[in-house]
């Protein structure tokens, strides 16, 4: 049995961030759901952004030509803004929480995760030793629905349940309606497309809830 390489490319949440200091979501009065909201929001955003990257490559990759390097070019724009706006405005606002429950939070997370990432792998099998080859990019992308969904139902992100529902039944109908370059085409572009813009308002939302920054004591004259 041979494991698609591609396969590793379709996690989007990833939950640990080591950087993260654990008390300040409890300081700040966050219920541990909330606290793992803005968490997933922002370090799921980045992953997110970083795999949308992976699913546009592949899109230009299919399209090849100068159409397919307008692309590349294009969404390495795209990606880059989004990486840099997350930087610039989602600074200290996820911090990891500490508790009982945020660590049951965490877990399942975590074990969310795995099984995503699990069945990423082992659907490009199925479907090549079913002899469909071509299907190898929608059944990645048809793994990350359900975990959005769950995400949603775990930690209350209303975005996360329209947009798992769009990855779930979205490959269903692209392998119904088309084939071969075509197919890997359109599901690289609307997966890039969809976690990007997923990821973008994620960081959209924690940019309201910014810390602000402690005015700078005025210097004394000379």
């Amino acid at each position: 049995m041979t494991t698609n390489p591609e396969a590793v490319n379709a996690m989007p949440v990833q939950p640990t961030d080591i950087t993260a200091q654990p008390q300040a979501a409890n300081a700040a009065g966050l219920t541990p759901a909330a606290a793992w909201s803005r968490r997933v929001r922002r370090i799921g955003g980045l992953i997110q952004a970083a795999f949308a990257a992976f699913w546009l490559a592949r899109a230009s990759l299919a399209i090849g030509g100068r159409a397919g390097d307008v692309l590349i070019a294009v969404s390495g724009v795209a990606v880059i803004g989004v990486f840099c706006y997350a930087i610039r405005v989602t600074a200290g606002t996820a911090p990891r929480p500490a508790g009982a429950e945020a660590r049951r939070i965490e877990r399942s997370v975590t074990v969310a995760t795995v099984i995503e990432l699990v069945a990423a792998f082992v659907l490009p099998v199925i479907v090549i030793a079913a002899g469909h080859s071509d299907w190898v990019l929608p059944s990645i992308v048809i793994t990350i629905g359900p975990l959005l969904l769950w995400l949603d139902h775990l930690v209350h992100i209303p975005r996360y349940r329209l947009v798992g529902w769009a990855l779930t039944a979205g490959p269903v109908i692209l392998v119904a309606t088309m084939s071969g370059s075509a197919l890997a085409v359109t599901t690289g572009i609307a997966a890039g497309v969809v976690l990007l813009g997923t990821a973008a308002a994620g960081f959209h939302d924690l940019a309201g809830i910014r810390p602000a920054r402690p005015a700078r004591l005025s210097r004394k004259a000379r």
